[in-house]
């Protein structure tokens, strides 16, 4: 019937007794009854549910009908349901082209940092860095850009930042969504949105949640002591005939032999993987006070959260606290202020490696005979195959849970401070300017002492025993500025609808780290760093600081005709300091477009077909993926020389003043189809990104004193699809079932490479049979033009002879052979899955709610690394994995997958360890109930809710292979209490 004015004044024409209804997108509609003679004030409420109907892509709030960005939004509620202790890992389920990558080795560390990219790799990792494989394979270049509230903010922020703040997550991906960001683009963006004070009286929330995490260790099989010890006896461990005894007599051998078997029968029989886990018990406290008037609201947060991990000694503990107030002092004018200070002190565990305990070999007890913690609990003389004296050495073998007896710590703090302030004026009823300006200070230290008594000083030489025991001291001070300027223009016109911004931003950075090691301690208990009685052998105090800028200028249109006809466009040029200085400005845009079917006079009446949208888009947008310096030949001061005329220097790099933005390339088609009125909704997307001007390596003529400097030589590309799937199969009264599910599927590949590259495959070549190296077991990863990042390289194999139990090898021109040779290395396979996604349904009925969410994933392929490690190359002084007695070859006409048991020989990386790789898993399962408010009244509660979580319960995997090598996973159980006074 009409709208309001610029005041939120509103003048209808209704008889008394009729109905009027109110409604704002974002909002909860309101009906109020016409009273003759009475005006009515409407307050509408926040809907989170139909948060979902718009899009918050950081500089605009459009209706979600009416855009043709591919976006996904998630409310807050949402989130906590899936993972309340996870926010990453929650956002993931509802999108698999935001995807968390398998990272074996950290496990479920609480002071690791995930791994993450949004359709596939746009970048590639420097041939600088250390040698790749599967499992260590760099995407720190690959993240997406993190908004919060109209600022970036790091990963490190978002996953310290309470769930329970969160209002909405919008995931940005295609160019329509992101062009707007320009240089920060090419991975997608994920805007955050914060729950902002509602007026009225004073309302306080808290939260309570209690979490047991218990470590996972169904992944594991090892050996028992009788089991360890006849798998010695095997191979020849205690026979002067087998290399594997060294240079020790056979008396010793037997020696040896009867200590174990002595254990054994006497019952020693220990399980070591359990010594350095722990349940773990978590708890956060978070309180929310809010409250004010429509001229004034406030709003007060705190938390209180303890995250230990699974290994004893291992902690993240989180303290935070803000303020936010909005003013708005008239219809026109509203100012928002946010503070937020965050202290998270993190500590490592003391007990190690996870993969020590696992190595540990049974029979060994963990005190002696008077109840002390003994240190070396066996040597192994060991033949290294080397001429001269070096040909047998002794290995030590140390009790794991000595270290953690001792005063070592390993720990990290940071202080953050982030101030952000906002004012939003209404020049006219559709124009509007608005200015933000953030602040973000973080303060951080880091400590590492090791103790003089530390296994690794054991073979310290007498004349060595005052450089005992090392401490490691950093500290990094941050500072990020993050401002813009936008004038904003919203208005219907008839049939048109424009949704319109201009802007510009700036973003300033600066680091400033200083380090220094130093050594010498003289006792186990003198852990302060003034103890210490030299610097580090060859060290001194380090010190660096860095500075960046950026600083560009945008416009972004969205525009409807009769919301049948959409239009999406944007424009931005972007100048940073990161790049050359011929080449320091670049343009990024997108164009998209859309057509609402359903709107359609000839589509009206449909039964079946409720919405039919379709719609796509192309972009150019920008990265950047390497240190400020590469562009710039900076010089490194060399404090070790002085001369007469100064102190030393040395270039640090080799520059490039022509080095440009890597820029990407998209395009991005889509439909939403709705059915029997969107009671269920389809909605399909294909992509297709090719990213120009990759910063790789370029060589260098040695004369220069360089091997390598960057340049923009290289392209790749990734295209797949996406399905997503919503579904309200079942609606009554009391009862509401909903369906959900989703799949991705992405393709990668190198298009082009530079020189540097393909001749850094030949030292992968050098690096993998160089037994020094400890490689020849690993795929590496290789760069080759028309294969994808994702592609596993290795000899192929035909499995085991079963006439001699050695491994049958094909070579390049298809012959066969036993010996491995690494020029015969050739793609084996790809770790692409044909698709990966999510499934699960809400039930609810009455007050209670049941939700539950499958990950699933099938079609690739993997690497079995412990197949290879623990099983076949498994070194049999350690534990090892129990397929090692169970599927080896033993005798002439054995079928089996592994080589011969008594050949200990090294097995080179090969395509037998490739497995489908095929995964189901139960990631999340909640069940919450809602207190009717009359019973709850008396307490003064105007809401109660009892929640609980359960996470990473179920998994089932086609592979068989030790998971979380360095630190294990973990399951979660979470009970969480909200409630409202």
């Amino acid at each position: 019937m009409g709208q309001t004015n610029d005041k939120g004044e509103f003048n209808v024409q209704a008889d008394a007794g009729q109905t009027l209804i109110f409604s704002f997108m974002g909002y909860k509609s309101a009906e109020v009854k016409v009273v003759a003679g009475q005006s009515i004030v409407v307050r509408l409420l926040p809907d989170i549910n139909n948060i979902k109907d718009i899009v918050v892509t950081g500089y605009q709030v459009i209706k979600k009908d009416n855009y043709t960005g591919n976006a996904i939004t998630v409310s807050g509620a949402d989130l906590k349901r899936n993972n309340p202790q996870n926010v990453i890992k929650s956002i993931a389920s509802f999108d698999p082209s935001f995807k968390v990558l398998d990272n074996n080795f950290i496990g479920s560390d609480p002071n690791k940092l995930p791994k993450i990219n949004v359709r596939g790799a746009t970048a590639i990792p420097s041939i600088n860095d250390k040698i790749l494989d599967r499992n260590n394979l760099s995407s720190n270049y690959n993240l997406p850009a993190f908004i919060l509230d109209g600022f970036e903010v790091s990963l490190q922020k978002v996953v310290d930042l309470d769930i329970n703040r969160i209002e909405s997550v919008t995931l940005l991906k295609d160019g329509a969504a992101t062009a707007v960001y320009g240089s920060r683009a090419a991975n997608g963006v994920m805007v955050i949105t914060t729950k902002a004070p509602v007026a009225g009286k004073l309302q306080l929330s808290y939260n309570y949640e209690l979490t047991f995490n218990g470590p996972d260790l169904s992944d594991y099989h090892v050996l028992n002591a009788k089991q360890k010890v006849a798998y010695e006896q095997l191979v020849g461990l205690y026979d002067t005939k087998t290399s594997t005894s060294g240079d020790t007599k056979q008396d010793e051998l037997d020696a040896q032999l009867f200590t174990r078997l002595k254990n054994v029968a006497s019952g020693v029989n220990t399980y070591w993987l359990s010594q350095p886990l722990r349940n773990a018990y978590q708890q956060k406290h978070s309180v929310y006070a809010q409250g004010g008037d429509q001229s004034f609201r406030y709003g007060i947060d705190l938390r209180y959260q303890t995250q230990p991990g699974v290994m004893k000694g291992s902690d993240n503990t989180r303290y935070s606290g803000g303020v936010n107030f909005t003013y708005n002092p008239s219809s026109k004018l509203i100012i928002r202020n946010d503070l937020t200070i965050t202290q998270v002190n993190q500590a490592n565990s003391p007990y190690g490696d996870f993969s020590k305990y696992v190595n540990a070999n049974p029979y060994f007890p963990i005190r002696d005979s008077t109840g002390r913690l003994v240190q070396e609990l066996a040597n192994w003389r060991v033949n290294t195959f080397r001429e001269g004296k070096d040909q047998y050495i002794t290995e030590n073998v140390f009790n794991p849970l000595y270290e953690a007896s001792l005063s070592s710590f390993d720990k990290l703090a940071y202080t953050e401070i982030l101030e952000s302030f906002s004012v939003d004026y209404k020049l006219s009823k559709s124009l509007r300017l608005r200015a933000l300006m953030s602040v973000n200070k973080t303060g951080t230290t880091s400590d590492k002492y090791v103790s003089p008594l530390s296994s690794v000083f054991y073979n310290f030489a007498a004349d060595q025993a005052n450089n005992k025991g090392t401490y490691d001291y950093g500290t990094n001070a941050s500072l990020n500025l993050d401002g813009n300027v936008t004038i904003g223009y919203n208005k219907q016109l008839g049939d048109h609808y424009f949704n319109l911004v201009l802007g510009a931003n700036i973003l300033a950075s600066k680091a400033d780290v200083k380090t220094f090691s130093a050594q010498g301690f003289s006792n186990d208990r003198f852990t302060n760093i003034g103890f210490a009685r030299i610097y580090k052998e060859n060290s001194g105090p380090y010190g660096d600081v860095t500075r960046s800028r950026t600083a560009g200028a945008f416009f972004s249109g969205n525009y409807a005709f009769q919301n049948k006809y959409l239009l999406d466009a944007s424009v931005r040029v972007d100048g940073s300091s990161t790049f050359g200085a011929d080449r320091r400005y670049a343009p990024f845009g997108s164009l998209g477009i859309g057509w609402n079917i359903h709107k359609e006079s000839f589509f009206r009446g449909s039964n079946v077909i409720s919405q039919l949208r379709l719609k796509g888009s192309i972009a150019t947008l920008g990265s950047i993926s390497f240190p400020a310096y590469q562009s710039r030949s900076i010089y490194l001061y060399d404090t070790q020389h002085w001369y007469s005329t100064g102190i030393g220097a040395t270039i640090l790099g080799y520059g490039n003043s022509n080095l440009e933005w890597q820029k990407t390339r998209t395009t991005d088609v889509g439909m939403d189809i709705g059915l029997f009125k969107d009671r269920i909704v389809i909605s399909p997307r294909y992509y297709y990104k090719l990213t120009k001007g990759l910063i790789t390596d370029i060589n260098l003529a040695p004369s220069t004193g360089f091997s390598t400097y960057k340049d923009n030589l290289g392209d790749m590309s990734n295209k797949g699809y996406e399905l997503y799937l919503v579904a309200q199969v079942f609606h009554a009264s009391d009862w509401n079932i909903n369906l959900t599910g989703n799949l991705a599927h992405n393709v990668n590949k190198i298009v082009r490479i530079s020189d540097a590259l393909k001749a850094f495959n030949s030292n992968i070549d050098n690096f993998q049979t160089n037994k020094d190296n400890n490689a020849f077991s690993t795929p590496l990863t290789r760069y080759v033009e028309g294969k994808s990042l994702n592609t596993i390289y290795a000899v192929k194999s035909l499995g085991i002879d079963p006439e001699n139990g050695k491994e049958i090898l094909v070579k390049k021109d298809g012959t066969l052979t036993y010996i491995w040779d690494v020029k015969d290395v050739q793609d084996v396979g790809n770790t692409t899955p044909k698709a990966e996604g999510f499934f699960g349904s809400t039930v609810s009925y009455k007050r209670f709610m049941l939700s539950f969410s499958f990950h699933y994933r099938f079609g690739g392929q993997a690497f079995n690394q412990t197949l290879i490690d623990r099983v076949e190359n498994a070194d049999p002084r350690f534990n090892v994995d129990s397929r090692v007695l169970e599927q080896r070859w033993k005798q002439p006409g054995d079928h089996t997958f592994f080589k011969n048991i008594t050949d200990l020989t090294d097995t080179y990386v090969s395509s037998r360890f490739i497995q489908k790789d095929n995964l189901i898993e139960l990631q999340s399962l909640y069940l919450s109930y809602d207190f009717k408010p009359n019973a709850i009244r008396r307490l003064g509660l105007q809401n109660l809710r009892l929640a609980a979580t359960a996470n990473d319960i179920f998994r089932a995997s086609t592979i068989q292979a030790e998971r979380g090598i360095y630190y294990p996973f973990a399951r979660s159980l979470t009970f969480s209490l909200l409630g409202s006074f």
